[in-house]
């Protein structure tokens, strides 16, 4: 059976580097030339497997065995530049919370839409670049992973059990890990908020983990953490009291516990979006 060849294109989304960075080795390798704004084999292309396909969409292009992917010339390609949904999938984070993270460490700014690199992020390989539609983002080199600075607040985002007792990125004091996932979150978006804000009536008053003065929103975290019963009924019971105080002062409330903690991003954008606040 014939080898299946695939486009220069798939080669490199198959060994996960950038089309860009393959088109310009294979060109400095003697493969391919451009001529009149297309791409041509040379003999050293044809020798090491390239061939012209022709679809019925896209009319010609180069084609190559897969098998090409173990060639030691394709061991010269750069590290793959790294979009924002490319380093969410590595970090496990939500993907509009990178940019988020990145403009935090002043490694790019914000422009009217889009991403703008700064001195800091080029410094470090940040890389400008802009899509078809003429907005700006930008791509970064996997050293990036390594970047001391990221991996902590990393750490900070997801709550990582290992920073109990240490302030959040913006020097707040949290309880638990669920409540830090969340103070990084607000602070990340850039929401006025406040810790442990006391609320008070005429006849009642509660604490709320969280206040958003500007759209008047409490955030409560029930963190299902203690292992002794009857502490877990008081959290419960004390859990219903403040629900109901809040329900009988008109007051707007979001809860989150262990079992929706992961859906974190899209339940308080949506909510805020509600509420006229977009924060993406």
């Amino acid at each position: 059976m014939a080898e299946r060849h695939i486009s220069t294109t798939a080669l490199a989304r198959l060994i996960n580097k950038e089309s860009k960075e393959l088109f310009i080795l294979l060109t400095t390798g003697g493969w391919i030339v451009k001529v009149d704004n297309h791409w041509q084999l040379t003999e050293k292309g044809k020798f090491e497997g390239g061939i012209y396909v022709n679809h019925p969409k896209y009319g010609e292009y180069i084609a190559w065995p897969e098998s090409i992917q173990q060639h030691p010339l394709l061991k010269l390609l750069p590290e793959a530049p790294l979009s924002a949904t490319n380093l969410a999938h590595k970090w496990d984070i939500a993907a509009r919370l990178v940019n988020l993270l990145l403009a935090e460490k002043g490694l790019i700014k914000k422009h009217i839409r889009g991403w703008l690199l700064s001195p800091k992020g080029k410094a470090i390989g940040g890389q400008q670049q802009e899509a078809e539609s003429g907005i700006p983002f930008v791509t970064w080199p996997e050293t990036i992973l390594d970047e001391p600075e990221l991996i902590a607040s990393l750490l900070q985002i997801k709550g990582d059990e290992s920073l109990l007792g240490q302030p959040t990125l913006d020097g707040h004091s949290v309880n638990n890990a669920m409540q830090r996932r969340i103070d990084n979150w607000l602070y990340l978006t850039r929401l006025i908020h406040a810790r442990d804000y006391e609320l008070l009536w005429d006849l009642d008053s509660a604490t709320a983990d969280f206040y958003l003065p500007e759209v008047e929103l409490c955030i409560e975290c029930w963190a299902d953490e203690l292992g002794v019963e009857h502490n877990r009924a008081a959290v419960i019971s004390g859990e219903l009291e403040k629900n109901q105080v809040y329900k009988k002062n008109k007051v707007a409330y979001i809860e989150f516990r262990d079992e929706n903690i992961h859906q974190l991003d899209e339940m308080l954008a949506r909510e805020l979006l509600r509420r006229g606040v977009a924060v993406y």
